[in-house]
């Protein structure tokens, strides 16, 4: 954007500024532990497991992310950033994408999201309500690739799809879904996945904006006095 930074923390440059930013000032380990725990209370706190060769394959293959990290540091993106720091951070990024879970972990994670940010199985409030909507709204808008405008119109729900072939599917306040299954399209989502998701609207009508027009909204006196408000001041 106009002042140098990434548009969206769903695409590679902005996961990388995101990943720069956590416990910045601690040790690469202690930032790592920092996700995982993080990743671990939102599944229920369940283990979360790390696949060391998905790691080594991701810094192998990085010159596309070293170059975007390096295209941000000449934009001042990351404020005063030294290239040790730059590789420490794009460290942090190769070991999250890294990480592994089980499908039950990811249902658990999307309905955590689903549930206003307090996890359903331990009752943790872990994420505020400000911050869920800002992530629904992400994931609504971008979180499946490429794809992510077709699918808001297909499917019309919160989702964020991976390499791995994983997609988190969120229903606000019904429920999370995890899908994994492997094979994936041009856009690097899953192809099943993505069936099964439209499968899942076309049953059951999800789509956020499903009963837009049959349900009305109850204008009492006191929101119309506080819309009246709101709109003088």
């Amino acid at each position: 954007n106009k002042d140098g930074l990434p548009h969206n923390p769903m695409i590679n440059a902005g996961a990388i500024m995101v990943s720069s930013q956590i416990d910045k000032k601690k040790e690469p380990s202690k930032r790592f532990n920092t996700i995982k725990s993080y990743y671990s209370r939102m599944g229920g706190n369940n283990n979360i497991g790390f696949d060391n060769s998905v790691f080594l394959s991701e810094k192998h293959h990085a010159d596309r992310n070293m170059s975007l990290a390096y295209y941000m540091r000449e934009n001042k993106a990351f404020g005063e950033i030294n290239p040790n720091e730059i590789a420490e951070s794009l460290d942090l990024y190769y070991q999250q994408c890294s990480a592994t879970i089980t499908c039950e972990i990811g249902s658990i994670i999307a309905s955590t999201l689903a549930n206003g940010g307090i996890c359903p199985t331990t009752e943790d409030e872990i994420i505020s309500t400000e911050s869920v909507m800002d992530c629904l709204t992400l994931m609504y808008n971008c979180g499946m690739y490429d794809y992510s405008g077709q699918f808001s119109f297909e499917v019309g729900l919160p989702a964020k799809s991976g390499v791995s072939g994983c997609i988190l599917l969120v229903i606000p306040n019904i429920m999370g879904i995890c899908i994994w299954s492997p094979p994936l399209d041009k856009q690097g989502n899953s192809v099943r996945g993505i069936e099964f998701c439209k499968k899942l609207n076309n049953k059951m009508n999800l789509h956020i904006f499903h009963n837009i027009i049959n349900n009305k909204i109850d204008f009492n006196d006191s929101l119309k006095n506080n819309f009246i408000k709101m709109c003088s001041s």
